[in-house]
């Protein structure tokens, strides 16, 4: 199965794919800004979650660390 990030994961159209891609047994990258909504749907999913505000450079920057 795929590794796979999925941006604004922690509701609607992010989320839902999150569920389907989950079930479908892929490893997820959850990105949100909210880290407890993240929370929820890694305990869901399964996902690693990754708290940042991308309109921050400085957070996007720090994102692409710990992805990377």
């Amino acid at each position: 199965m795929a590794t796979i990030l999925i941006t604004g994961a922690s509701d609607g159209l992010g989320r839902a794919l999150a569920e389907d891609l989950a079930a479908d047994g892929h490893r997820l990258l959850l990105h949100g800004r909210n880290p407890e909504r993240l929370a929820e749907v890694a305990a869901g999913t399964g996902g690693e979650v990754f708290a940042a505000d991308l309109s921050s450079l400085a957070a996007t920057t720090d994102l692409q660390l710990v992805v990377s």
